[in-house]
């Protein structure tokens, strides 16, 4: 079995994991086969409008971190594999300010509409993936997604057309577990380590994650570690019953958990060396 590292944020936003992630696959790689792997993710068309770019001249949806992180170390896995779900928001087209789609699908506000979804998953020697669309959206060009980049950004994919909120979840519900755990044994199965990363403050990314071997939980300026089993049984005992246990924050079990140690992160430098002795990461 691997030896796995969760990352988890302190915030909603903007914690630092993905720099610390980077940080020790750098220390890691030249000594064991190590692997990257971010269940769940998104990005915003227009606030990660490079990242979006990146995207459609790849043909392919990706996660930003996903894809910072993997260009540090050499993977023979598919993009798909280390980040099986990635959603993109974009923003609608307003003709007045106030007046955007009638659709559960912009429950997050008028500049993050939910436009596009993959699953992906491996089967056998390939990836099968499936991207929840909201064609009609889209279509109509009611948002700032262009019909043709979504063609592009959904080559070769089979599409699932939704046209509410509900649909997307009732089919996450369906499959993300499963899905996710299949591309995690894909990265298992090829590493020594994974550096698991969590979905902005997201405690314990799916379900089906038995075991860690450290907890570590970044935000600005810090980096605090945890008892991982004590961990993940803090963050089952919060779990809403008809919820995903992905929904429970960091914010949400704090308070029933001691941090085994606080080490610092220097701004512009992240960890340094005697920080990464502290942890006894790698």
């Amino acid at each position: 079995m691997s030896n796995r590292v969760l990352v988890v944020g302190l915030n909603p936003f903007d914690s630092g994991k993905t720099g610390v992630s980077i940080q020790l696959i750098q220390r890691m790689k030249d000594s064991r086969a190590v692997e990257f792997f971010k269940p769940i993710s998104g990005h915003n068309y227009w606030y990660r409008h490079e990242h979006t770019q990146f995207c459609l001249e790849n043909k392919q949806l990706v996660s930003y971190d996903a894809t910072r992180v993997r260009r540090v170390y050499q993977s023979r896995l598919h993009d798909f594999v280390a980040n099986p779900v990635h959603a993109l928001y974009v923003p609608a087209r307003l003709q007045t300010p106030g007046k955007a789609p009638l659709s559960t699908l912009a429950l997050a506000g008028w500049d993050s509409v939910l436009a596009m979804e993959r699953m992906s998953h491996p089967q056998g020697n390939r990836v099968e993936s499936t991207m929840m669309i909201a064609r009609d959206l889209i279509q109509k060009e009611q948002l700032l997604l262009t019909p043709e980049q979504a063609d592009r950004l959904s080559s070769g994919i089979k599409l699932r057309p939704v046209t509410r909120l509900e649909e997307v979840q009732n089919n996450e519900n369906d499959c993300f577990e499963r899905y996710v755990s299949e591309s995690f044994n894909g990265i298992e199965r090829s590493s020594d380590s994974v550096v698991i990363e969590s979905f902005n403050d997201s405690a314990w990314p799916w379900e089906g994650l038995d075991r860690v071997e450290t907890v570590l939980a970044v935000g600005p300026g810090h980096v605090f570690t945890y008892e991982p089993e004590k961990f993940r049984l803090a963050v089952f005992l919060s779990k809403h019953e008809s919820g995903p246990v992905r929904e429970v924050t960091f914010a949400r079990i704090a308070d029933m958990l001691k941090p085994l140690k606080k080490v610092a992160l220097v701004p512009g430098e992240g960890l340094t060396d005697e920080a990464f002795r502290d942890l006894h990461v790698v």
